[in-house]
């Protein structure tokens, strides 16, 4: 008997089958076993079973093919079922290629063949990816031509049979099946499957062998063989079949014709007529229930056909209530002509455009906190955000949901393809390292790994350490390079080469020229960093990155990893757990038909992903938390609220590759696999898994604000809707992007959104006396520079800054002046005694050329006449002092390294003079005015346009600058903690004004907001908008009586030092 369950409810279904257990529960000894789409679902219907049985189920969860494999073993107990696996077929081709170059029908592949021969068999990219692509066309052979693969099984591999039905371009795909068969010691499982349903009926004790009912959920992904083979075991046994389906005789309602279809859809067949959803997204369904209809027709099974579509518009008293997302669920059950109604307050349904991605994630992040506050039945859990691709959604997860201080609380969420831990996992580690050690190695690349919370928990360290030991290695002369090996034995300016200079700089006090070795001692004023500690976690990233550089076999590769991985258990014996789990991943996934073959390291690294995302997000638990995934693991589970994003048709649906080499394409079977059709159908599965609101979203402006369509079934959707809805009823449903409009703004009107937008609610201008005397002056230094940017980073919130190019410095390129000025400056020293020589007798061109500065025609002498004047203009400058001597000032933990000329610090800022270079400026010199009473001021020398120009800062004196640093350091202790309420340049200009008895507040508003002709204001910059929200009015600061006193506490004694 086949019991087939149909329903639009995931829910209904699940309670069937928890029924069916509670009341014909298995034998004790009998292994209960569950057909599954994804373990994902799986996870879901175990806990709902549970829910509804009030005890945990004895049962275990499997896809189709692994099940299958499970019962067929019952029948060939000696038999390796499994033997036919991905892996197993993608390395045996590997293993196979250079045999298959021996035979004449393998001319199609014989220039990639021939590539990897001749490279050594090293498994480049090339070679990976072409194996796996066909691997993926055998596979779909075993499911969906076994009648093929019976016939290639049959015949030896110099019989003309074999290439029946084939073109002669494809007879190596044949041939290269014998050469597996071969390799691989059993047959395929379908092979198996055929004998089975052939003589089924001759096997005795069919009871010992099968178990008394099969349960088995279907998502439409069972191929023509599993229907055959299933079906014929419910002659003998009951088999229950249960599957979600939005409505029933989906096959004439789409209206397809059978024979051969095409399913290389395009935009450029856009039917903006279609009088139903399903005509747009359900032709994948329709084709399903139609090969299952004609399967049970065929074979004359005995069926007993349970059609349980629950009316989603029943619980409505009055029509004009019913949301039109359940009207539009009730015309999939029934096929009605009942006109749709939509009243005025209707939202279950919403189609967003978005002016870009920014935009977007703005929208999602306020929509569901609106939607949290303001609907006492819809928790976290209820709510799903799905994209066709986690990658373009995961570097935002941070910006949408783990903002601390909205509404109070992070947005929990759980994200199924990471590990979604506060703390990241090793596995993040081993990728990001295989990723750099592919590349050349430079200082953003370092700054990458570095910035990762993963790396900073190995090495135990904070994100202000990183930033000073990227600033260290800049100073100590890194360009890029690890070593000399990828600067073809130039080890000069490479990251070991910074090593040595700063390993040298923490032996010798004084700088000694080792010119045997072409280095000098390095030492510099972030001193206050633990450098020993920081030699050691370079040289450890310097060693993990040079192991893995190479070519090698997976044995060799397996082992190199799992050295990394115990000298990170070594180091820190917290991920000792997740560290395990890796090394037993890695052993699993070793198998003998792996050759020793070489394999590149971006080959690996696939390798390396692949095997572990695959057991990655298995043990995770979602309690209260949002959802977020690709829509293919969760498109059957139901949530109340359902945000689909990145409708674009670049991302959706997968338009079909054209695939010449899959056998598949010779002639359409119905129920082929069609990857295009399958990604359609997915929206209408989310559709009817949806409860209460159903948003969709996509952008019109890509990152480089280029123009992007929506997805072309999307269009199709909203021109479904235009045939109905009325205009006023269509702006209701439908929100275009309108660049006259700040979408922001429009959310602002709520004020549930509005108050909980920026991370600061409000300001807590309460202060508790704080230990003054331990603290890192480099800390200090860099939150009085960024106090704001500083809290974002302590709280793991990193602002995705952009860079912004500026036309106009194109010819000139004040950047790399700057560069170029500060390693000339670096190279003669400026505390020698002949450094006005030296600046004036530098060859200038040379300069240029050895730093990669390249002048068109003859634009070289414009150059070099600029880079003179500039330097001519420094030594003028240098020239007012006798002697400059460097010395190092230091108190407890903090050493600081200092240029005094006459009783004055020299500062030089090869760049324009900026509030945060000043302020570095002013700190340093309370700093050593606070310990060397000698000290009178600082001057502080920077760059304008083709010339310097210099700032005095005076010394309050000794006992002030103790005084005011103290101040500073209980300020920096209380405000790290809750951030900053003072915005620094409006503040400052605000104190300036004041100081000058002129209107403080004018002044910081002027410098706040900005003139929208002309410049923006500091509120526009992205660290305020997080900090503070976006376009915050100035009285937000200004109207509490403690912003006055707390901004003339930070800026006053340094205006005052500047105006003496």
């Amino acid at each position: 008997m086949l019991n087939l369950y149909k329903s639009n409810k995931i829910e209904v279904i699940s309670e069937l089958l928890a029924e069916e257990l509670k009341i014909c529960p298995p034998a004790i000894n009998e292994k209960l076993e569950i057909v599954v789409p994804n373990y994902f679902f799986g996870n879901w219907l175990r806990e709902q079973i549970t829910i509804k049985n009030k005890i945990s189920a004895l049962y275990e969860l499997k896809t189709i093919s692994t099940y299958t494999e499970s019962l067929l073993t019952n029948f060939f107990p000696a038999i390796d079922m499994s033997a036919w696996n991905f892996e197993s077929i993608k390395w045996g081709i590997v293993d196979s290629l250079e045999e298959l170059n021996s035979f004449k029908e393998s001319f199609p592949l014989r220039n990639w063949i021939n590539k990897y021969l001749d490279n050594k068999k090293i498994i480049d990219g090339d070679i990976y990816s072409l194996t796996k692509k066909i691997t993926n066309n055998f596979i779909d052979y075993l499911i969906f031509r076994p009648e093929m693969i019976a016939q290639w099984n049959r015949y030896e591999i110099n019989s003309s049979s074999l290439f029946k039905n084939l073109n002669s371009d494809q007879f190596w795909q044949p041939i290269l099946y014998k050469l597996l068969e071969e390799k691989i010691s059993e047959k395929p499982s379908c092979l198996y499957m055929i004998e089975v349903i052939k003589n089924l009926r001759k096997i005795k004790n069919l009871q010992f062998q099968v178990p008394n009912q099969i349960y088995i959920f279907s998502d439409n992904n069972l191929s023509k063989l599993h229907i055959n083979f299933y079906s014929e075991l419910s002659k003998f046994i009951k088999v229950n079949l249960y599957l979600l389906s939005p409505g029933e005789d989906l096959w004439n309602r789409i209206n397809c014709l059978e024979g051969e279809l095409e399913f290389d859809d395009n935009e450029s067949k856009l039917n903006l007529n279609n009088t139903n959803i399903e005509k747009i997204f359900g032709k994948f369904g329709a084709n399903f229930q139609k090969l299952i209809d004609e399967n049970i027709y065929t074979e004359g099974i005995n069926l007993k056909n349970n059609l349980i579509y629950l009316d989603p518009t029943t619980n409505f008293n009055n029509k004009k209530d019913i949301p039109l997302l359940n009207q539009i669920q009730k015309r999939l059950i029934d096929n009605s002509t009942v006109d749709f109604t939509v009243s005025e307050r209707d939202d279950s349904i919403l189609l967003c455009e978005h002016f870009n991605q920014n935009s977007q994630f703005e929208y999602l992040r306020k929509k569901i906190i609106e939607i949290i506050n303001s609907c006492e039945n819809i928790k976290y859990s209820d709510i799903a955000v799905l994209s066709p691709q986690t990658n373009l959604i995961k570097p935002y997860l941070r910006y949408i949901f783990n903002n601390e201080l909205i509404n109070g609380e992070k947005i929990p969420y759980f994200f199924i393809d990471d590990d979604n831990n506060d703390s990241a996992g090793i596995y993040e580690f081993l990728i990001d390292i295989t990723e750099i050690a592919s590349e050349k190695i430079t200082l953003e690349k370092i700054d990458y790994i570095l910035s990762k919370k993963v790396t900073q928990n190995i090495f135990d360290f904070n994100i202000t350490e990183k930033d000073e030991i990227i600033f260290l290695l800049t100073q100590a002369g890194f360009h890029w390079g690890l070593d000399d090996k990828e600067r073809l034995g130039e080890e000069k300016n490479t990251l070991d080469w910074c090593i040595n200079r700063i390993t040298l700089g923490l032996i010798y006090d004084k700088e000694v020229n080792l010119s045997n070795f072409n280095l000098k001692p390095f030492s510099y004023k972030n001193i206050s960093l633990d450098l020993n500690k920081w030699v050691k976690i370079l040289i450890h990233l310097k060693k993990y990155i040079n192991l893995i550089r190479g070519s090698f076999s997976y044995t060799n590769w397996v082992e190199k990893i799992k050295f990394i991985l115990k000298s990170v258990a070594d180091s820190n014996a917290n991920f000792n757990l997740e560290i395990s789990q890796i090394n037993r991943i890695l052993d699993n996934h070793a198998i003998p038909l792996i050759p020793d073959d070489l394999i590149l390291l971006k080959v690996f690294r696939e390798i390396l992903i692949s095997c572990i995302n695959k057991v990655k997000y298995q043990n995770k638990s979602r309690v209260n938390k949002i959802l977020v995934s690709d829509i293919e693991n969760s498109r059957h589970i139901p949530h109340k609220v359902i945000f689909l994003i990145d409708m674009n048709s670049v991302n959706y649906p997968k338009l079909p590759k054209s695939e010449t080499i899959n056998l598949l394409k010779n002639k359409y079977h119905l129920g082929d696999p069609s990857v295009f059709e399958r990604e359609k159908y997915a929206f209408l599965e989310l559709l009817i898994a949806c409860r209460d609101k159903f948003i969709v979203t996509w952008v019109k402006n890509d990152k480089d604000n280029k123009k992007l369509d929506v997805s072309f079934p999307i269009k199709e959707l909203i021109s479904f809707f235009d045939s109905f809805l009325n205009q006023s009823q269509r702006e209701l449903i439908i929100k275009d992007s309108d660049l006259n409009k700040n979408e922001i703004i429009d959310l602002d009107k709520c004020q549930i959104i509005k108050s909980n937008y920026s991370l600061i609610e409000d300001i807590n201008w309460n202060e508790k006396k704080s230990d003054i005397k331990n603290y890192k002056l480099s800390e200090l230094i860099y939150w009085f520079k960024n106090p704001q940017k500083y809290w974002l980073n302590k709280n793991n919130i990193s602002p995705n800054e952009i860079f912004i190019h500026h036309p106009d410095e194109e010819y000139v390129s004040n950047l790399q002046k700057s560069q170029l000025i500060t390693k000339i400056i670096q190279q003669i020293e400026i505390d020698k005694h002949n450094i006005i020589d030296d600046l004036n007798e530098l060859n200038i061109n040379d300069q240029l050329a050895e730093n990669g500065i390249i002048m068109p025609k003859n634009s070289i002498f414009t150059k070099e006449k600029e880079i003179k004047d500039l330097l001519s203009s420094l030594a003028a400058s240098l020239s007012q002092h006798n002697k400059i001597n460097k010395i190092y000032v230091k108190l407890n933990a903090n050493k600081e390294e200092y240029l005094i000329a006459d009783e004055t610090v020299i500062e030089l800022i090869n760049a324009k003079l900026s509030l945060s270079s000043l302020t570095e400026a002013w700190i340093k010199l309370l700093f050593i005015s606070s310990l060397k009473r000698n000290i009178k001021r600082s001057k502080v020398i920077f760059r304008t346009e083709n010339n310097y120009k210099s700032q005095i800062i005076q010394s309050p004196g000794e006992a002030e600058s103790n005084l005011i640093l103290e101040d500073y350091i209980n300020i920096f202790k209380n405000y790290s903690e809750k951030c900053l309420p003072l915005p620094p340049e409006s503040t400052y200009k605000y104190v300036e004004a004041k100081i000058k008895s002129k209107n403080e507040k004018k002044a910081f508003t002027d410098k706040w907001i900005g003139n929208k002709n002309f410049s923006k204001g500091e509120r526009d910059n992205i660290v305020m908008k997080l900090c503070f929200g976006n376009e915050k009015e100035p009285d937000f600061f200004l109207r509490n009586n403690n912003f006055d006193q707390l901004s003339y506490r930070l800026y006053g004694p340094l205006i005052k030092a500047l105006k003496k």
